[in-house]
């Protein structure tokens, strides 16, 4: 609405100076060209309706300066000099320059708009394609796993809710703007993709590894990194798989430094990898696994709790106390049972 308002006194502007041109130095200066800016700039901002009604309105304006001048007080304006034929001529060719004006300028518009349209069904559709791709290929790992695919359901929002939350009220976090927090909640389901390379022997043994083969698990945080980053090699710049390898790479990673694969602390950790941990941490232990029961929440959140600081940022610890209901909602709406 104050877009529009503040068109329409722009247009009424352009009309005042146009007529006021005319007025002085009649057809001999820019008046006319004024005028026809008018119906132009009404298309372009407000719509083909309204540059037809400027069209019609600035002829009509037009004709009363002219006659009424001459019949109410004759010489009050110099657009009757040349005589009255030419100025209806004048008028006429002005009317019907305008009108096809106006008729291109809508229909190029209508052209861009349908264009644009296409455009952005096109790109949606490339983003469903690409979900329906990551899904698949996460959902791999999690199988392999003997996960389901609604633990890459839960983690995705997750780390959406965290990601937004931190946004929203961490000064720290300037970089999540709102793009940054989409493409972490589409990286994230990618976050074991490195289990694919892990063997069957260790992957799927039941409970707790020995030293030697834990070492060998822990390579999945590599493995994924690496898959990643040669797609990305390929795709050449892509800002989703840079993001997804990061996560893949530093999930692992601890707020004090004792996490793996590189031993990384603090801020060291990249945001995506300290959001990521405690989504994937609180869903672990809210699962069931052959080898160990289902957490309840409030237990779940009590561990997060006690190793904020520790194995969590602190910050992220905290964005998600101030959204817990929210991770127990999902975690019930996308239940394994």
């Amino acid at each position: 609405m104050i877009d529009s308002l503040a068109y329409l006194w722009l247009l009424f502007l352009i009309e005042f100076l146009a007529l006021s041109l005319l007025a002085i130095t009649g057809n001999q200066g820019a008046g006319w060209l004024w005028l026809f800016l008018a119906p132009v700039l009404a298309t372009l901002l407000l719509d083909s309706r309204n540059g037809y009604l400027t069209a019609t309105l600035s002829t009509v304006l037009v004709v009363f300066l002219g006659l009424g001048g001459r019949l109410f007080q004759p010489g009050l304006t110099p657009l009757l000099r040349d005589g009255l034929a030419l100025f209806v001529v004048i008028c006429s060719n002005y009317l019907a320059l305008s009108l096809i004006l106006v008729f291109i300028i809508g229909r190029l518009l209508s052209n861009l708009e349908g264009t644009l349209l296409a455009l952005r069904e096109g790109s949606r559709a490339l983003e469903l394609t690409q979900e329906a791709t990551v899904d698949t290929m996460a959902s791999l790992a999690e199988y392999r796993d003997n996960e389901t695919g609604n633990h890459i359901i839960r983690t995705r929002h997750y780390v959406h809710l965290l990601a937004r939350q931190l946004q929203q009220t961490s000064a720290g976090v300037a970089c999540l703007d709102d793009s940054a927090v989409e493409l972490l909640a589409r990286s994230a389901p990618l976050h074991d993709i490195g289990k694919i390379g892990v063997p069957d022997e260790i992957l799927l043994k039941p409970g707790r590894l020995t030293s030697e083969k834990f070492e060998e698990m822990k390579k999945h945080a590599e493995h994924g990194k690496d898959a990643l980053m040669h797609a990305k090699a390929k795709l050449g710049d892509n800002h989703f798989l840079q993001l997804a390898a990061e996560i893949a790479w530093t999930h692992h990673e601890k707020w004090d430094g004792s996490g793996y694969p590189r031993g990384l602390s603090g801020e060291d950790i990249p945001l995506s990898g300290r959001i990521m941990a405690v989504a994937d941490v609180y869903d672990a232990l809210i699962s069931r696994r052959v080898y160990k029961d289902a957490s309840t929440h409030e237990q779940a959140m009590a561990y997060i709790l006690d190793h904020s600081g520790s194995q969590f940022d602190p910050e992220v610890v905290r964005a998600l106390q101030a959204v817990a209901e929210d991770f127990r909602t999902i975690a019930r709406r996308f239940s394994d049972e």
